[in-house]
């Protein structure tokens, strides 16, 4: 039996992973000796022609899984497997034996192979696109629940605002909202609010936005270039981090322009805005020149309409407005 994962989503299509090897296993009495892991990286023909085809004088069933893993800089399939020799192999796998092909990047090219047209013929195929949209957020509602908790359609949307598509990201803050709620005294109710997720979940991404800016006004490339670099590597939206930046400039703006106003209650009142966040911001606004401001607000209305135009790559644009600082 062949079965074969691919796609960019890791998180989901490592749950499916964990998913056949937890029922092999209970089969198998927890035999994990069974199970054999072969990596596209580290491939050796002969190693992963022993490990599928070789049987003992009692056949019994063994699961062998391949792993065709990616390349971080070309976002691409990348292996020393000799495909068309791998592809023999495959093909004469015994009935006793599961293999499991896991391509990791869901690279057009290796599909197109002839490897990869061969497993896309086979019977038990699991597609892991990246989730966006109302699939992205019906899945954040089914992890909600399956934390034992309950969220609604507006709080959801705004988890995929701050948080992006990164699903083991997200999982690991909606299992730190999840707990939060149940171990809260306070909260009767087992359902994440907007108020809830805003709190917990809003202060963080400030924080990294307040660091952002810092550094912008610092003059510091480096600590810019960093902060942004860990925003996008850990799943930011590209539109949901421009907005939170143009968000904290609009602010500093309008400190900038309230003559006198210098307590952060007054500001916060002001402006409709968290004391802590008018308290940061008034800090953040001494180390700008006003004309500073609007040449970054004008860069990064330059960025939103290159992302909304889809003419020029965001993040290039993101770089080029850091390094003009």
């Amino acid at each position: 039996m062949i079965i074969f994962l691919y796609g960019s989503d890791i998180f989901r299509a490592k749950e499916k992973l964990e998913e056949l090897k937890s029922r092999f296993l209970e089969k198998k009495n927890g035999n994990s000796f069974l199970i054999s892991t072969t990596e596209s990286l580290d491939f050796d023909l002969a190693d992963f022609r022993n490990k599928v085809l070789s049987s003992g004088f009692f056949a019994e069933n063994k699961m062998a899984i391949l792993k065709i893993q990616e390349n971080k800089k070309t976002k691409k399939a990348e292996n020393k497997m000799e495909e068309k020799e791998t592809l023999e192999v495959i093909k004469k796998i015994p009935e006793e034996t599961i293999l499991i092909v896991w391509e990791q990047s869901g690279d057009e090219k290796f599909l197109k192979s002839d490897l990869g047209k061969y497993l896309l013929k086979q019977k038990f195929i699991y597609s892991f696109n990246v989730l966006s949209g109302n699939e992205l957020i019906g899945w954040i509602r089914k992890r909600v629940a399956f934390y034992g908790c309950e969220i609604d359609n507006e709080s959801a949307i705004l988890i995929a605002e701050i948080l992006g598509n990164d699903l083991c990201k997200i999982d690991l803050e909606i299992n730190k909202l999840c707990l939060f709620i149940i171990g809260s005294k306070e909260i009767e109710s087992k359902k994440i609010s907007r108020k809830i997720v805003e709190e917990l979940l809003s202060r963080q991404a400030e924080e990294n936005i307040f660091k952002f800016i810092d550094a912008l006004a610092g003059k510091n490339r480096r600590l810019a270039f960093l902060s942004l670099q860990n925003e996008l590597s850990a799943g930011a939206g590209e539109l949901a981090l421009l907005g939170m930046v143009v968000r904290q400039i609009r602010i500093l703006l309008q400190i900038k322009s309230m003559q006198g106003i210098l307590k952060k209650d007054e500001v916060a009142k002001e402006l409709g805005i968290h004391p802590y966040v008018a308290q940061k911001s008034l800090q953040q606004a001494r180390n700008f020149q006003d004309n500073e401001l609007k040449n970054i607000y004008r860069g990064l209305l330059q960025i939103d309409m290159a992302i909304k135009s889809s003419s020029s790559p965001a993040r290039a644009m993101f770089d080029r407005l850091i390094s003009r600082i």
